[in-house]
């Protein structure tokens, strides 16, 4: 009997400890953070800048591949023929002791032939080798430029849905605080109405009101949750798990930078770069290559029949071999052209790149100096607006103003919380264009490119 009673109570245990189990990751809080812990998960973990790795390694393996073309080739040949005819070769009568000028058919050989050889390579000099390696180098550099600038695409994105989410959040922290203070004036406004003091359109204005809050309300905490869903998915984070974002962040500290060359120009110079060395590569196509080699291996003749037999007879030289490009038809000629319109090109992108920037630079930091005073002076204007709500509200209690006063002091603080909404989303937007027009959007995070 207590051995039934102590496994049903082990039982019951073991059930209650999975239950917990079962309800721990449902209790778990949300994991709060900041701009800087979202945006150095997105350099591990973004999908698009494990893409560009991807591409960085491909290039390093392509200026390896150009590399290898320098070094020795050892290449093994076997043939193995059998001749059903023999080949023909003409040979003078008179070298047999015939007429001068005759000649005669005569089959050489047997119908068995196998020859084993070994070869061995070596570029002495290859200018189209070299000028491969010198590109392919560049290109490695190249994209890791690129990958910088997909590592500062990927800041601008999670900044922009992290602050969106920090923007929502101040919204929903508004209209919580509304709903909390229109709330109020129902049950105040009703308690006069049973008093006969309020009319009852007024506690009827006031319950559409709330209504309206708490609708409006809703629809912002699903904009919220599909930013921070954005967020995540930036992130590289499972879809499923639970974040949240600081309310009161603020992105930079101070708004001054040593001003560095952006990605797009280093980007843009080391195209330069690349093109020179294709056209480089391409003119030195029309210089000769040497190369080396050696061959080492045995030939076999044998023949069938009665009397057949296989015998081995060994085969061996080295020799160097000389290529020179004479005519192709004009196709380099053309190459060089259409490459130096290239560069050419890339001369004037460059231009309009150095002027953008200059541009970019000085609308930057008119756009940061006026968002930092328009947030400033709107912090005022919601305070004042909460003044006069408070002190409406009290007048309203004492039957001094009426409810047509308490709206309009409801909607001035609701529209200067609009205002101050607005004038943090151009803060953030400015603190985040500047930093990339001064090249210091990741600076401070070069260990994780």
């Amino acid at each position: 009997m207590l051995v039934n009673i102590h496994l049903h109570l082990t039982k019951r245990i073991i059930n209650l400890i999975g239950l917990l189990i079962l309800l721990v990751p449902a209790i778990v809080p949300a994991q709060t953070l900041s701009l800087n812990q979202c945006v150095d998960t997105a350099l591990i973990y973004n999908r698009n800048i494990r893409l560009a790795q991807q591409d960085g390694l491909i290039a390093n393996e392509k200026n390896r591949e150009a590399k290898s073309t320098l070094l020795p080739k050892l290449t093994g040949f076997a043939d193995y023929r059998y001749y059903t005819d023999l080949p023909y070769q003409i040979m003078p009568q008179e070298a047999f002791g015939g007429p001068a000028g005759t000649y005669k058919e005569i089959q050489f050989g047997v119908p068995q032939n196998l020859s084993t050889n070994l070869q061995l390579a070596m570029p002495l000099f290859n200018p189209t080798a070299l000028s491969a390696i010198k590109s392919t180098r560049l290109a490695g550099e190249l994209s890791e430029i690129q990958k910088r600038k997909t590592d500062e695409d990927a800041v601008m994105e999670v900044s922009n849905a992290y602050y969106n989410a920090q923007v929502l959040l101040n919204q929903l922290a508004f209209m919580d605080s509304n709903i909390i203070n229109t709330n109020k004036l129902v049950q105040t406004t009703t308690l006069l109405y049973q008093q006969q003091l309020a009319k009852g359109t007024d506690v009827d204005r006031l319950k559409l009101q709330l209504e309206q809050l708490t609708t409006q309300r809703s629809t912002i905490s699903s904009q919220h949750q599909q930013v921070l869903n954005a967020l995540k998915f930036l992130m590289g984070k499972p879809i499923s798990d639970s974040i949240q974002v600081q309310i009161n962040e603020t992105s930079i500290n101070e708004t001054t930078f040593q001003l560095k060359t952006t990605t797009d120009i280093l980007l843009i110079d080391k195209k330069m770069e690349f093109s020179l060395s294709e056209l480089s590569g391409l003119k030195n196509s029309r210089l000769p290559s040497v190369n080396a080699y050696g061959v080492y291996g045995t030939n076999g003749f044998g023949t069938t029949g009665t009397n057949s037999f296989f015998n081995f007879h060994p085969i061996g030289y080295v020799g160097a071999q000389l290529s020179v490009p004479l005519f192709n038809g004009m196709v380099t000629k053309h190459k060089i052209d259409g490459k130096k319109i290239e560069v050419n090109k890339t001369i004037i992108q460059k231009e309009i790149l150095t002027e953008r920037a200059n541009l970019d630079l000085v609308n930057a930091e008119m756009q940061l100096s006026i968002a930092n005073t328009t947030i400033a002076t709107v912090n005022t204007q919601i305070e004042l607006a909460k003044k006069i709500y408070n002190n409406t509200v009290l007048q309203n209690q004492q039957g001094v103003a009426n409810i047509t006063d308490l709206l309009l002091a409801d909607n001035s603080l609701r529209e200067s919380q609009q205002n101050y909404i607005v004038a943090l989303i151009n803060l953030r937007r400015a603190e985040l264009e500047y930093k990339r027009v001064t090249g210091n959007l990741i600076s401070n995070r070069i260990k994780n490119q």
